[in-house]
């Protein structure tokens, strides 16, 4: 992985308006607030990630487990190599138009410590004309997937001020789950949090 820093900083960039439209939450506030208060005061720490990977870990060691991974086939590169790229299981009757791309890349804070993940999902075989493949279609899958992975709480609605659109949002004890709108016309877009940095 090339020019790691500059990566990450395009893809924090990218991704920032996550936090920025969180910062702006209106009328669900109350609810997500406390979900949040509720599942902090637990002391429950989920730290674990996917592909062994946790929260807290450092820059080096998100690389060295990645290229491991590659090392073992079962991830590479992803479009102009910002992300790590991982092709999902294809489950059992499906057929290969149906086989999801998983991109992720790590953040991490000023210490090199990963905060959080972010992550992109889309249909391999995506086309603008096959209404099959659209975001629309992919999101309840993505949903029930990160619901198999991280099983807990589920996901809540929590709206964008001057927005009619919903952010969905899952807090199980520090970790917080939220799947962005659709604003892409190909992918869903997860970041995954460590609400203990956040709310440091």
């Amino acid at each position: 992985m090339k020019n790691q820093d500059l990566l990450n900083l395009k893809i924090t960039k990218g991704l920032l308006l996550v936090v920025l439209c969180f910062a702006f939450i209106a009328c669900d506030q109350s609810e997500y607030s406390k979900l949040v208060k509720t599942e902090m005061s637990k002391d429950i720490v989920h730290d674990t990630l996917f592909f062994g990977m946790n929260f807290g870990q450092s820059k080096q060691e998100f690389f060295d487990k990645c290229w491991k991974l590659n090392a073992k086939g079962l991830v590479s590169h992803g479009p102009s190599n910002d992300f790590v790229k991982h092709d999902l299981p294809l489950p059992e009757g499906a057929n290969l138009t149906q086989s999801i791309r998983m991109l992720f890349y790590g953040i991490f804070n000023e210490e090199r410590r990963m905060t959080g993940m972010n992550v992109q999902y889309s249909y391999n075989a995506w086309s603008l004309w096959n209404k099959d493949l659209q975001p629309e279609k992919l999101l309840p899958i993505v949903k029930d997937t990160i619901m198999k992975w991280f099983p807990g709480n589920d996901f809540i609605k929590v709206k964008i001020e001057k927005d009619e659109k919903d952010l969905l949002v899952k807090v199980d004890g520090n970790r917080r789950i939220i799947i962005k709108p659709i604003d892409d016309k190909r992918e869903v877009k997860v970041r995954i949090d460590d609400l203990r940095y956040i709310l440091d």
